[in-house]
This record gives C-alpha cells, sequence and structure tokens, in this order.
C-alpha cells in the first residue's frame, strides 16, 4: 500500500514537472520576440536620432525606407504616430506614412515600428518610438517603446 501510494505521488509529481516545459517554451520564444523588436527598434531610433535635422524633412534608412523627421511649428507640436493618454505609442490607429515602417528578422518575421516626434519648449525634439510584431501566434504581441531627446 505504501508503495503505490509513493509511486502515485511521484507520478502527479512528475506530470506536474512536465507541464512546466511548454510553459518555459512559451517564455523562451516570447523572450527572443521581446528581443528582437528590441533590436529593430532601436536600430530604427538610432538612424533617426542621426538624421532628425535632415533639411529634407526626411531621409532613405538602412533598409530602403524613407523615414520623416519633419515637424515644424512650435513648442507641443506634434507629428506622426498618434499617442495614447498615457504617451505610448497608439498600435489601434493606422500607421501613417513616413512616420512608421515595417522590418523583418532573418527569419523572415515582420514588426511595425512607429514614431511620433514632438517640438519641445526648447525647440528641440522628442522622439517616442515603439515597435510590435505583427503577428504572433500564441501569446501577445509585447510593445517595445523607446523615447529620447533632441537638442535644436
Amino acid at each position: 500500500m505504501e508503495t503505490l501510494l509513493a509511486q502515485t505521488i511521484l507520478a502527479f509529481a512528475l506530470l506536474g514537472l512536465a507541464m512546466l516545459f511548454p510553459i518555459e517554451e512559451q517564455s523562451a520564444k516570447l523572450t527572443n520576440v521581446t528581443s528582437e523588436t528590441a533590436r529593430l527598434a532601436q536600430k530604427e531610433l538610432d538612424q533617426i536620432r542621426q538624421n532628425i535635422s535632415a533639411s529634407s524633412g526626411s531621409f532613405t534608412d538602412l533598409n530602403g525606407n524613407t523615414v520623416d523627421v519633419a515637424c515644424p511649428g512650435s513648442p507641443g507640436t506634434s507629428c506622426g504616430n498618434p499617442l495614447t493618454a498615457s504617451g505610448a505609442i497608439d498600435f489601434t490607429q493606422a500607421p501613417p506614412v513616413g512616420f512608421s515602417t515595417q522590418l523583418a528578422d532573418p527569419a523572415g518575421f515582420q514588426y511595425s515600428i512607429r514614431w511620433n516626434i514632438t517640438v519641445t519648449a526648447s525647440n528641440g525634439k522628442k522622439i517616442i518610438l515603439a515597435g510590435k510584431p505583427v503577428s504572433l501566434t500564441g501569446g501577445l504581441a509585447p510593445v517595445v517603446q523607446f523615447q529620447t531627446l533632441t537638442a535644436p
């Protein structure tokens, strides 16, 4: 009887451990997607920061996309992707032409990258840029957002 009870307890313990493997696999996949989203978003943000003062108001990024960086106007003027009430990029809105792009990772998965530029009180620029996987099966698509200020 003791042996049967011990085997039953052991079976339930092993079953519980076996159930952790799919959860860990899902977690690892989400971590990889988040890392790739951050990498692509940071790459685009670096290019925008380097070209924020482009005389034409736009430039061609390393992927061949036309990127708008112009935001003329008085302090508080905002251009590009709409923001939510909390100041995050609003992915529920249609991506604005010139202030959004779609990039792919080496495996071919697509990521939506969007940004908003706001003129600051010192006539510098506040750049908010976010990235999100376009389609992620088996989980919520993580949004990665960066924010930076540039001098006039």
